[in-house]
């Protein structure tokens, strides 16, 4: 098994002891409860990009990266999803091991007025 999927395995298991997938965080910017879900953060520790070990290890972060975020605003659904009003895009730095990364990640809301941690992108600094 590669190293990635090991790593994935063991941020999977986090998730389920630690209970994020049924906690809810206030995203300070916005000023509303935000909800971790099993489907956002399978999405967060299965997509890899350029960082798949930053990508997959920050998921244990992902609370204070949510609640210290910078808000960047509203774009409006337009996929076709009625239920899904917008989302909401925010922006923080994280540190991994020696580097700075910049993370980009988006809150969806839905017409019912919740909201759901969606998936983030990350760089480089």
């Amino acid at each position: 098994m590669s190293q990635i999927k090991v790593l994935r395995e063991e941020v999977k298991k986090w998730i389920k002891e630690s209970g994020l997938e049924k906690k809810q965080f206030v995203a300070l910017p916005l000023g509303k409860i935000v909800h971790f879900t099993p489907n956002g953060l399978k999405h967060s520790i299965s997509r890899h990009y350029k960082y798949p070990e930053v990508e997959i290890q920050i998921t244990k972060q992902l609370p204070g990266i949510l609640t210290n975020s910078l808000y960047m605003g509203f774009e409006k659904n337009t996929l076709k999803s009625k239920e899904i009003l917008g989302v909401h895009n925010f922006y923080n730095i994280v540190v991994f091991k020696t580097d700075i990364y910049e993370v980009w990640f988006k809150v969806v809301e839905t017409t019912s007025k919740l909201y759901y941690y969606d998936n983030g992108v990350i760089s480089k600094l």
